[in-house]
């Protein structure tokens, strides 16, 4: 850049700075911009487009202090800085030397033609840009404003416009915004922001006031860049450089505050300015009206009550708790945690997806967690947090109303029996979408206490897509997002649920208990972003309405949260001891399970922590944090053979749960493979194992969100030749299938273990319903009985997995029961007995497919 600079800059002007200020000046800046950070993602985008043409940054207002700091910074960073600031005297920055000459020329020129030189009319600034020196410009300047309105003079943008059009390469706008104070704007002004100016454009004063105190926060945003060349080649021919120049600056203009609200978010109107906005609905007033039914007294207990649901559900957001929660967070995640690992491009393209329309974040939910951690992320990448969908019972004292002023607002489990309650909400959420707030809600409702996602709920989607529909915002972008951790905090009270066990209630009891958790280290948290998902493209593809596409919207959110979801070294480990190492192994058993693993993985560019790049040293820095965590204990053998590690019965359930995290990734192939397993005959026809994916799949339709866009005989035939390949089995043309291979008998178990612990919840859950299926039992009752049934079983040495016998899988698979084979009590006797029996067939059929060969 400095090369380029120096060719074409032959004459001084003091708005050239396109070197080094001097040696003083130098360290000056660098201890006062050294804290300010910016994008390092457009790096690479500036370098390529300074490569290509000339890159000219635009600011909204005239700002020394700005140019300097974006001058500085890039400079020091070997970026494409702007060596030509338009419109601004850089005078008293200029070296000494170089400030002579400026004074000498200026003086030559003037005594010569009788005025000052014009960098325009003398074709300095068209030759600068010519050989693509970056340069800065502003896009709201009452100077340049004057020069063109009143002295017909050309402005900047029209200066570039005309430029471009003599010229082959590209000129890149590229808008750019410098925040100092990450604080949202007010809808009422106070004093100070008339006396100082606003925030928007702060007064001298208050600019200093702001740098001083905030600069260590400062970032340093980029809008979409305007590629000038393509911009002036889709415009008619016979359109004026006039009217494009207009255009162009609002273009700018736009992108600059839309980038402003996806860091500081909406202009804020206070809590009451939205309490009245809600309650005057016209869906809320309608209930109440209908409610009243024309009794005053009526009504006036309504609107009171309305009232209250508003005060019940609303945030009352406090930049102030936010950056409090900065503080607090960033010191406990270095306590229980070794970091978080984070998808830069993913949150770069959130990013790009936030300037167009309201976002809603829709992250997995394994932990109390995930809430904390995403927004602190959000908040620390320059992007204003979103307003949280938590459960009411996170509403207690004090933390309720720590989390209401960090933009949580609270919504009940069930709006059953609430008519005006679900109107308020509905309507809270409308004006939440109309004034242009992110959303962050967990679509399975609640934590999953299983590892594996919880097939969606679909009641806040529903109220998103007709706040959609009725216009409250143009279009919704929603945020696909998994968090992973490589331990969760919840693990012994998840256990305890899982077995039978009551949830503890939340409460600031449990709370003080947390301190307990400083004294550990809880691994890593991961955080991808999946593509973002536009509703209004997404309703266009489809044709379906109301039900039925909320609920393929809901699948589909689900599925692009797996589709992200990581591979971490404790869930490969989970993974490999679970389904092939149950009863014990040696280091070299384990690492040839998981170099297995590890091509699968590979084959079908599944992702994976970056620390399995080496996976055998990734591999045993878990085991020894497993033996750390004391759920692994090892026999050294007297004569130094090598280690022997096993887990205890009872520490297997918490492998499940990281087992069950990345489950998705293998189930289809895990069906595939437990058909290959069972059953006598030597040869498998591939009508066979079509029949036993369909039965697989319909049976766990309320266990895993399938994909939708193959149809199973084409997702089969993907399978059956990965097997192929991998010599786990062979193909017989005289009987047309599939065979075994001895090598398929040791390693398609990897696969088919995993499903295993469903297989036998399901065959306890049948087998319970079968020898009670003449007493009538509540809910609570049955699922003690199946637990105690469960217990029986395993000692009897009827199922292998202590981990079948749990809550969740118990109630998905009655509910399959019920719905599917006995389909309901009132039904004739013939069609009972008829019922039973295919209760009774499948009972058996599940017991054979929990019962697979194995090379034992």
């Amino acid at each position: 850049m400095e090369t380029k600079s120096k060719k074409s800059q032959d004459s001084y002007y003091p708005f050239v700075l396109d070197t080094s200020p001097g040696f003083f000046l130098d360290m000056f800046f660098s201890r006062l911009f050294k804290h300010i950070k910016f994008d390092k993602i457009v790096a690479e985008e500036l370098k390529r487009m300074s490569r290509d043409g000339t890159v000219v940054y635009a600011c909204k207002y005239k700002s020394h202090l700005d140019y300097l700091l974006l001058h500085y910074l890039f400079r020091k960073s070997r970026l494409p800085f702007p060596g030509i600031a338009f419109a601004l005297n850089m005078s008293l920055v200029l070296p000494l030397s170089r400030l002579f000459r400026v004074i000498k020329f200026y003086l030559s020129y003037f005594f010569k033609h009788g005025s000052l030189p014009n960098p325009f009319s003398t074709g300095f600034y068209k030759k600068a840009i010519r050989d693509g020196v970056s340069s800065h410009v502003c896009l709201v300047d009452p100077e340049d404003f004057t020069r063109h309105f009143v002295h017909a003079e050309d402005d900047h943008i029209h200066f570039l416009i005309e430029t471009q059009m003599s010229m082959d390469r590209p000129i890149f706008i590229v808008p750019q915004l410098i925040l100092y104070k990450v604080a949202p704007e007010k809808d009422n002004p106070n004093f100070f922001d008339i006396l100082f100016g606003f925030n928007e454009k702060p007064g001298l004063i208050r600019k200093i006031g702001l740098f001083l105190r905030y600069h260590r926060k400062a970032f340093i945003d980029f809008g979409r860049p305007l590629n000038l060349k393509d911009y002036l080649e889709a415009q008619p021919s016979n359109r004026s450089a006039e009217d494009m120049a207009y255009e162009v600056r609002q273009m700018l203009i736009e992108s600059i505050d839309n980038q402003k609200r996806v860091v500081l978010g909406p202009v804020m109107k206070s809590r009451q300015q939205l309490k009245e906005l809600v309650l005057k609905e016209d869906d809320v007033i309608k209930s109440i009206s209908k409610i009243g039914d024309g009794s005053p007294r009526k009504l006036k207990q309504t609107r009171k009550k309305a009232d209250e649901y508003f005060d019940e559900i609303a945030a009352d957001f406090n930049i102030t708790y936010v950056q409090f929660f900065d503080i607090a967070l960033t010191w406990l995640w270095k306590k229980i945690f070794e970091g978080v690992d984070v998808d830069e491009e993913g949150l770069a393209l959130v990013r790009k997806s936030a300037r167009s329309c309201p976002v809603v974040y829709v992250p997995s939910h394994k932990s109390h967690v995930d809430y904390l951690v995403l927004n602190h992320l959000l908040y620390r990448h320059h992007m204003h947090v979103p307003r949280v969908a938590a459960g009411k019972n996170l509403s207690f004292w004090p933390m309720g109303y720590i989390f209401r002023k960090s933009g949580a607002f609270f919504v009940r489990r069930t709006f059953k029996g609430a008519r005006l309650y679900l109107e308020v909400f509905s309507s809270y959420i409308k004006i939440l979408l109309k004034e242009g707030h992110p959303l962050e809600f967990f679509i399975e409702g609640g934590r999953s206490r299983s590892g594996k996602l919880i097939l969606p709920k679909i009641g806040f989607l529903s109220i998103l897509l007709k706040a959609y529909r009725d216009g409250y915002c143009e279009n919704l972008m929603f945020i696909p997002t998994s968090i992973i951790y490589d331990r969760v905090l919840e693990e012994k009270s998840y256990l305890k649920e899982i077995g039978g066990g009551e949830k503890e209630k939340e409460s600031f009891r449990q709370v003080l208990k947390t301190r307990q958790l400083l004294k550990r280290k809880y691994g890593k948290i991961y955080i991808r972003f999946g593509r973002p998902i536009s509703l209004r493209r997404y309703l266009e593809r489809e044709k379906e309405h109301g039900l039925s596409v909320q609920k393929k919207l809901a699948n589909c959110l689900v599925r692009s949260i797996n589709r992200v979801t990581m591979i971490t070294p404790l869930a490969l480990v989970a993974i490999a001891i679970l389904t092939k190492h149950r009863r014990g192994f040696y280091m070299h058993e384990l690492l040839s399970t998981a170099e297995t693993i590890i091509a699968f993985l590979k084959k079908y560019e599944i992702p994976m922590a970056t620390t399995l790049v080496d996976f055998e040293k990734a591999v045993q820095d878990t085991i020894a944090l497993l033996i750390n965590w004391k759920m692994i204990n090892f026999l050294e053998d007297v004569d130094g053979a090598e280690t022997f590690y096993y887990v205890d019965e009872e520490k297997k359930a918490k492998l499940e749960y990281y087992k069950n995290s990345i489950i998705h990734w293998f189930i289809s192939h895990a069906f595939v493979a437990v058909s290959l397993l069972t059953g006598t005959e030597e040869v498998k026809t591939g009508a066979e194992i079509i029949a036993d994916y369909g039965f697989l799949k319909n049976l766990f339709k309320n266990e895993f969100a399938f994909e939708e866009e193959k149809e199973d005989r084409e997702e089969i035939e993907k399978i059956l030749s990965y097997f192929l390949d991998a010599s786990f089995i062979s193909y017989n043309h005289t009987d047309d299938g599939y065979k075994l291979a001895r090598l398929g008998f040791d390693k398609l178990i990897i696969w088919a273990a995993l499903t295993k612990t469903f297989l036998e919840s399901y065959w306890i859950v049948a087998q319970t319903l079968i020898r009670r299926k003449e007493k009538e039992k509540q809910k609570g009752d049955i699922l003690k009985i199946m637990n105690t049934q469960g217990q029986q079983f395993y000692k009897l040495g009827l199922i292998d997995h202590m981990e079948a016998i749990s809550k969740i899988s118990f109630e998905n698979a009655e509910r399959f029961i019920n719905k599917n084979i006995l389909r309901g009590r009132n039904i004739s006797e013939e069609k009972r007995k008829k019922a039973w029996d295919n209760l009774s067939r499948l009972s058996r059929r599940l017991y054979k497919f929990s019962h697979y060969r194995t090379l034992d």
